[in-house]
């Protein structure tokens, strides 16, 4: 039987408003500081594996996928700046995303990933309404690489 001292404690928890994000593009760090919504995940592509001697559908993973969101307030141009190059026969926009997560609350610790090779899926224009709101933008991207360059330590 687990000691109480082995649960969670709830200041251990990460919020979600401590995270930062900056951009590298050209040789540039950008701060996001318009970020308001950054999701990122590795999508494994898995066949079907199928032996005789069992009725279980094995799984064999055979190569991976980098996908995410960005989201936040159109306070700049950049991503319109950095991506109409492409629209006039330049290269396409490709750059690496810093993402720090660091809660001085908790315990944990930070942790600092670093996304490469990130795209974008479509670049942000203009979204507004006849509305009380405020211009945001949200695109999906991929990336091609991922290191981790600082881990949480955990839980002591």
């Amino acid at each position: 039987m687990a000691s109480l001292d082995a649960f969670l404690n709830g200041r251990d928890t990460i919020s979600t408003k401590d995270a930062t994000v900056t951009v590298e593009i050209n040789g540039k760090i950008i701060k996001m500081i318009e970020c308001n919504k950054l999701t990122a995940k590795l999508e494994k592509n898995k066949e079907d594996v199928q032996t005789l001697g069992t009725h279980w559908k094995h799984k064999k993973t055979t190569s991976v996928e980098g996908t995410g969101t960005l989201g936040g307030y159109m306070i700049n141009s950049n991503w319109l700046k950095y991506g109409i190059p492409y629209t006039q026969n330049g290269g396409d926009l490709y750059f690496t995303l810093t993402l720090t997560i660091h809660d001085p609350t908790s315990s944990v610790g930070k942790q600092v990933v670093q996304l490469t090779d990130v795209n974008l899926d479509d670049i942000p224009i203009a979204d507004f309404e006849a509305d009380d709101g405020v211009m945001e933008y949200e695109t999906d991207f991929t990336f091609e690489g991922v290191n981790l360059i600082q881990e949480f330590k955990g839980m002591n």
